[in-house]
């Protein structure tokens, strides 16, 4: 079976999926890198993490400009259509993307009656649990830039943008794919409306 694979990253304006909303996100398309990224806008602004914003670098007036979530679903199905496959044969790749990014993208497209076009997950932060220890290092920092560090990727610059934070993960994943089984990570996790209790 051939599956194609895709990075992605999303940036939001807090960490319950049932409260807070995307605001940015970014996709790769691994067979021929191509990129999509959208800023999006937050309906309800005033339900934003101040702690969140702070992270990645966002305004209150920030989250007020951007492409509506229907256009978002619009141009992210558009993008991943080209590869004229089904959802069992793609594969999503990003780094906590089972915990976290899953939950706010299945919430999303839920509330526009669809389901998320994508059945495979494959999460780097497993990957680089299973390299550190396969390696012995001991209880590693784990976040995306701490695990580029570890395998020694040369980092794209622009920490808690989902643009560049893709195009990490893409590389962190190509160097994991050298020294560990990445097909046994692979999780068939098919849209369900159990799953995006936060």
């Amino acid at each position: 079976m051939n599956i194609v694979f895709y990075c992605l990253d999303l940036e939001t304006n807090g960490l319950n999926n049932l409260y807070h909303e995307i605001c940015e996100l970014s996709i790769v398309r691994a067979t021929d890198k191509m990129q999509l990224t959208r800023q999006v806008r937050v309906d309800k602004v005033e339900n934003s993490s101040l702690d969140a914003l702070r992270i990645i670098k966002k305004s209150m007036n920030d989250l007020k400009s951007g492409i509506s979530k229907h256009q978002l679903i619009s141009d992210f199905e558009k993008f991943v259509n080209e590869d004229s496959l089904t959802p069992e044969h793609r594969c999503i790749i990003g780094h906590n993307i089972i915990n976290f990014d899953k939950k706010f993208l299945w919430r999303l497209w839920e509330l526009h009656n669809k389901q998320f076009p994508f059945t495979l997950y494959l999460d780097t932060m497993h990957l680089i649990r299973a390299f550190c220890k396969k390696n012995g290092i001991l209880k590693p920092k784990t976040n995306l830039q701490s695990a580029c560090d570890i395998v020694g990727v040369k980092k794209v610059a622009g920490e808690h943008n989902a643009s560049s934070d893709t195009q990490n993960c893409y590389l962190l994943w190509k160097k994991l794919m050298e020294t560990v089984d990445f097909l046994e990570h692979i999780k068939r996790i098919p849209h369900s409306n159990r799953e995006i209790e936060y």
